[in-house]
């Protein structure tokens, strides 16, 4: 079943167009597959983030990223990393206490840790809400 949250996503996603896998390709300066001037195969979430924008859609860095991650179109080591412990600290504990353990574990913040792992629920903030969140908002207004 597709929800908002899924269409959102995909449509992200086919928009970015290339993934990146950094064990496929790594261009950051100074790696093994870096040429000065020379274009990546991928592009980089600050120029997709930009091309948005002129679309009309503003999403922060870390929202774009964890998009695509959810997508499957962005993987680093970092990432990968996040997320298998995630999957084996889940299953002990609450998901909160799993994120900082994870953190502590990698000396990151919590806020790295949920912006390395996919969205499991929904995306927030989206134009095209849910009749669920429309609800949840009729609801929040009459109690304001």
């Amino acid at each position: 079943m597709n929800t908002p949250s899924t269409d959102y996503i995909n449509y992200i996603c086919s928009l970015h167009g290339s993934s990146y896998d950094d064990r496929v390709e790594d261009t950051k300066p100074g790696s093994a597959d870096w040429i000065p001037g020379m274009q990546a195969d991928h592009k980089s979430l600050a120029a997709f983030q930009k091309e948005l924008e002129e679309q009309g859609t503003k999403l922060s860095w870390s929202k774009l990223q964890k998009i695509l991650i959810t997508g499957g179109r962005w993987s680093t080591a970092r990432s990968r990393e996040v997320q298998e412990l995630y999957a084996k600290y889940k299953i002990k504990m609450k998901p909160e206490e799993a994120v900082k353990r994870i953190a502590a574990k990698l000396e990151i913040s919590t806020v790295s840790v949920n912006i390395n792992l996919p969205y499991e629920k929904v995306v927030y903030d989206l134009e095209d809400k849910s009749s669920n969140a429309k609800r949840i908002d009729r609801w929040r207004a009459k109690r304001k």
